[in-house]
């Protein structure tokens, strides 16, 4: 009876408040710093189930990120996971799919060189408590590229690789020390050799990248769907012998397209089976524009476009155009959801868009200044971290203390307790709602705090169960976060 009634005062002796981190650092994990997201136009249910992934990396080069590497986000901008020390700092292509039946996380992490619009590295896969399941590297003694990373039907993936080779070059307008070609294999390009210094086959770091593959994806039939930027085409490619079924855009179409419209520098060109119709096939892929020296759009959209093989036509069936005027050159894509929505990274603009049904603009971002995301997702995301959460106690008076508690990756604690331990006897001393990252809950003691005193958090689900325990935390002195 004493312990309970201990426990009732010390309740009523406490004042729970929500913290918000200062410029993205937690008391509980300074060691984390989240880029920021301006949020310019607020979605209707920020705190929902469905989250933002990207992985911002400094842009353009030699811009300052504290923190690069892969991140979820609540809609409202709050911190769900920063994937520091889970994955590399060039990370990129970051989101849910399914790897044998189960939902895992996918990203690519290496060396990004976005001068070159290149990455060379591998693809990791993480199960729900952010555990290693897989590495996928490339076969035939290459390097796997940042461009994709396609898991089809749970079983296998579509990567790209981008190496160079020596090549004469002088049928193409090169001289005698341009011998450096990027490979692709396909057509070719509206990018002339030399055009750039990017380009000028000089020496392997400036190697002509002529094709540019950005995409792969995959049918039902095995065809496969392949994006050029730098052809500036859309190839179906025939999984059986490897040519080309149809060309969408370039300088040797397929398709006539109706209503004379035209895209460059696409990205992201994915199969969109549940909309076609007999003799028809439909693709969605984001339309960046241009690259700053060819321009087709004077904005960036994402496109939903129908094949019409009866006909030989291409036609608009959606267009959501970016907001600002955002005039995205390089990376980005175009992601299908739910009810008709599409989800827009607008690449090197460093932004993001949720557009509805009838393209309006549900929900808007922009990622840190500096920064950007090879490519952005909405998805939902059930986790339970295996590593503890984390918990520290301040002392601001000899009577007071404060706790700030975190557990990165989590989405299922409805609840925070806390609890006085001293010695053997532990001593539940309040509680709070989970309603962010970070969660903070100040305790006026009935008695002045010795210096062995120590504390501990539980996270509570929603059905009122222990999810998991800090450690036994030590009390400490207040100190200031950095501005």
């Amino acid at each position: 009876m004493a312990f309970l009634k201990q426990t009732i005062l010390a309740a009523l002796a406490t004042t729970p408040s929500l913290h918000q981190s200062t410029n993205g650092y937690y008391r509980s994990r300074p060691d984390l710093a989240p880029p920021q997201l301006n949020i310019t136009i607020p979605a209707a249910n920020p705190n929902g189930s469905e989250y933002v992934f990207i992985a911002p990396f400094p842009f353009p080069m030699g811009g300052t990120l504290e923190r690069p590497g892969p991140y979820i986000y609540r809609k409202d901008g709050d911190l769900v996971w920063a994937g520091t020390g889970y994955y590399g700092d060039g990370a990129g292509d970051f989101h849910p799919t399914t790897y044998q039946g189960k939902p895992v996380l996918q990203a690519f992490q290496g060396i990004v060189d976005a001068a070159h619009g290149v990455g060379f590295g591998q693809h990791v896969l993480l199960d729900q408590c952010y555990q290693h399941v897989v590495t996928s590297t490339a076969g035939n003694h290459r390097i796997s590229s940042l461009h994709e990373f396609n898991v089809i039907r749970g079983e296998t993936a579509l990567i790209e690789v981008f190496y160079t080779t020596p090549a004469n070059l002088s049928a193409y307008g090169g001289n005698s020390s341009q011998q450096w070609l990027g490979n692709g294999n396909f057509q070719e390009s509206t990018v002339p050799l030399g055009s750039t210094n990017i380009n000028s086959g000089l020496s392997r770091a400036e190697a002509w990248d002529y094709f540019h593959i950005n995409s792969l994806d995959k049918n039902e039939e095995g065809d496969y769907l392949l994006s050029s930027r730098n052809t500036n085409t859309i190839f179906k490619i025939s999984s059986t012998d490897g040519s080309i079924i149809w060309r969408l855009g370039g300088k040797y179409p397929t398709f006539s397209q109706i209503g004379n419209w035209t895209f460059g520098d696409q990205h992201d060109a994915r199969w969109q089976p549940q909309l076609s119709q007999p003799g028809t096939e439909v693709i969605s892929f984001l339309d960046n524009f241009g690259d700053g020296t060819t321009t087709f759009n004077d904005v960036s959209r994402a496109l939903v476009v129908q094949i019409n093989h009866t006909d030989s036509t291409a036609t608009v069936l959606r267009k959501a155009t970016a907001p600002y005027n955002l005039q995205a050159l390089l990376q980005g894509n175009a992601q299908m959801l739910s009810d008709d929505r599409i989800f827009v990274n607008w690449g090197s603009e460093g932004a993001f868009t949720e557009f509805g049904a009838d393209n309006e603009i549900l929900y808007h971002a922009f990622i840190q200044t500096g920064s950007v995301s090879y490519r952005g997702f909405l998805s939902n995301w059930t986790a339970a971290p295996k590593e503890c959460p984390a918990l520290v106690a301040l002392k601001t008076a000899s009577d007071l203390v404060e706790l700030y508690v975190s557990w990165n990756g989590d989405t299922e604690t409805s609840t925070w307790r806390f609890f006085y331990v001293n010695g053997q006897r532990k001593t539940r001393i309040g509680h709070v709602d989970r309603v962010s990252f970070e969660s903070s809950f100040t305790w006026k003691s009935p008695f002045t705090l010795p210096s062995s005193a120590r504390f501990v958090a539980e996270a509570v689900g929603a059905n009122g169960e222990c999810l998991a325990q800090t450690s036994l935390t030590a009390i400490t002195a207040n100190i200031e976060l950095p501005v």
